[in-house]
């Protein structure tokens, strides 16, 4: 039986995995600023594994943090300014921005409204004082621009600015939006919802951790963030760098750290990359060049993948997961997406996935046997491969695609 933990980590509330503490950081606006970065890269490489992981929401994590360095570790994030010095902010719902936003714009100013509010209303202090229990860390709110690039995160809460000036709110209950004229009546309306729903909740027996989990009706979910904004230049001033699967070679990102200024900054997206803008940019020759450490280029095979921890990171995986989608990305073919999960929980399920590669079962000989199948797993009876034939022969997974969609 594979354990859920129904939570997500923080940096005051990290999580124990197999190979340490899981500390996650949250970026305001989406936005982290070069000196940011140095010291998360200089932190991975002291004080837990060497790599950042940055999450299907946008979110950043070092992982493998000794018991020993917790509190140091946080203290340094907290400097930094990439975490709240207060538990309690710490702990209230994330709200998850647009990264395609100016300073200063209805977005931006949506955006740090509805962070502030949060803090206010929504954190573990506030929500105590009135009788109701914290929302659970999976409860989350997106902020995005009139194009609504963000809507397949499938948060609790969506707003946005339309083109018209107005702002825009869906919940996961309603069937259609509601629109509001300002910005206050728009950030009152997402926190009473909010608000509601952790009263709700308190009178189910399972006390559900995201707000459809109280309806029986609503908008019918998402599968997709639409067409992922991929690797390479977007405008003369914008350009998308990715990561091979979700992870960033700290050394690497110290490296090009260094050859910034430190007021620039890189903004993450949830499509597992990051977004170069105005100063970033603004060097002879940005430091994202090395191919083995960035992906630069939309048809990069890597994208083709996404994956979770697996084994020996996490307790639960029962094979390598990571070294397994490296292994078959370039076997697969344009247009597809495979997630390879290490259990059968599917941890970081990528919206955009066309294909699983989970593991099935585990015979007595201790042998792994995978299965092949559709996000939707409408098929009575995957197909299944031991795990070493798709080792040994990796250019098979593109007949195991092809079969699986006869």
């Amino acid at each position: 039986m594979f354990k859920t933990q129904g939570w997500c980590p923080t940096a005051w509330q990290p999580m124990r995995s197999q190979d340490g503490w899981i500390m996650r950081v949250r970026p305001h606006c989406a936005s982290v600023s070069v000196a940011q970065w140095r010291v998360l890269a200089a932190l991975a490489l002291s004080s837990a594994e060497p790599q950042i992981e940055l999450t299907r929401l946008g979110n950043l994590q070092l992982r493998g943090v000794k018991d020993t360095d917790l509190a140091r570790v946080r203290r340094d994030l907290i400097d930094a300014q990439l975490v709240p010095a207060d538990a309690d902010a710490d702990l209230a719902p994330p709200v998850h921005c647009t990264p395609f936003y100016r300073h200063g714009d209805a977005v931006h100013s949506l955006a740090s409204a509805v962070a502030r509010a949060v803090v206010d209303h929504l954190g573990p202090r506030a929500l105590n004082r009135e009788g109701i229990d914290a929302l659970a860390s999976k409860f989350g709110i997106v902020v995005d621009d009139d194009r609504r690039l963000l809507a397949g995160m499938q948060a609790d809460i969506d707003l946005w600015v339309n083109m018209q000036g107005q702002y825009g709110l869906l919940a996961a209950d309603f069937v259609e939006p509601v629109f509001f004229d300002d910005e206050e009546r728009v950030v009152a309306a997402a926190i009473d919802k909010a608000r509601w729903f952790a009263r709700r909740r308190m009178r189910i027996s399972h006390s559900p951790t995201r707000l459809r989990g109280v309806v029986q009706s609503g908008r019918t979910p998402l599968v997709s963030n639409g067409v992922p904004m991929l690797p390479g230049p977007l405008t003369a001033n914008a350009r998308i760098v990715g990561l091979p699967l979700g992870r960033i070679d700290a050394q690497a990102m110290l490296a090009a750290a260094h050859s910034l200024p430190d007021s620039a900054e890189l903004r993450v997206t949830p499509w597992r990359s990051l977004l170069m803008t105005g100063e970033s940019l603004q060097v002879e020759a940005h430091p994202f060049h090395d191919e083995t450490r960035w992906i630069v280029r939309a048809d990069d095979a890597r994208l083709r993948v996404s994956t979770c921890a697996g084994a020996p990171r996490c307790e639960q995986g029962v094979f390598a997961a990571q070294q397994l989608s490296s292994s078959i990305a370039s076997h697969l073919p344009a247009g597809a997406h495979v997630h390879v999960s290490g259990c059968a929980k599917l941890c970081a399920l990528s919206a955009d996935a066309t294909v699983l590669v989970v593991a099935d079962a585990v015979n007595d000989d201790g042998r792994v046997v995978l299965s092949i199948d559709k996000p939707e797993r409408r098929r009575p009876a995957p197909l299944q491969i031991p795990l070493n034939t798709l080792q040994e022969s990796p250019q098979i997974i593109r007949d195991l695609i092809h079969d699986l969609h006869l």
